[in-house]
This record gives structure tokens, C-alpha cells and sequence, in this order.
């Protein structure tokens, strides 16, 4: 796992964590998959990268580590 990706799982709990404690859990999930995908769509577009459903996938790690 490179160091992207795990960016992706660190900043995605830290971001579960602090949304969680303002909204209902599954709202939180919901938003911070939103914020992952907004950043896949911005790489995508801005072409500073490309869409990764790997990174999509690292999202969605963060967000259960987030909620344990």
C-alpha cells in the first residue's frame, strides 16, 4: 500500500470522526464518501490525476475505522 493510499484511510477516518460527532452516523459516512469522490471527480478534471476506485476503495476503510 503506498503512501496515497493510506492518506486516503487516515484522512477519511479523521474526517468520519469529526463529522460523526455533528451528524447522525450514517450521514457522516454518507458525506465523507462525498468528500472522497468530490477529490477523485477533482483529480479526474483538474488533470492532476486520475479517477481511482482504489482510492474509493481506501475511503471507505477510513470511514469504518472512523466509526469503530
Amino acid at each position: 500500500m503506498g503512501k496515497d493510499k493510506l492518506l486516503h484511510i487516515v484522512v477519511s477516518a479523521v474526517i468520519m470522526v469529526v463529522f460523526g460527532k455533528l451528524l447522525p452516523t450514517w450521514v457522516a459516512a454518507l458525506a465523507t464518501l462525498c468528500v472522497g469522490i468530490g477529490k477523485e471527480v477533482y483529480d479526474k478534471v483538474s488533470g492532476k490525476g486520475c479517477f481511482e476506485w482504489a482510492d474509493i476503495i481506501c475511503d471507505c476503510i477510513g470511514i469504518i475505522i472512523g466509526v469503530l
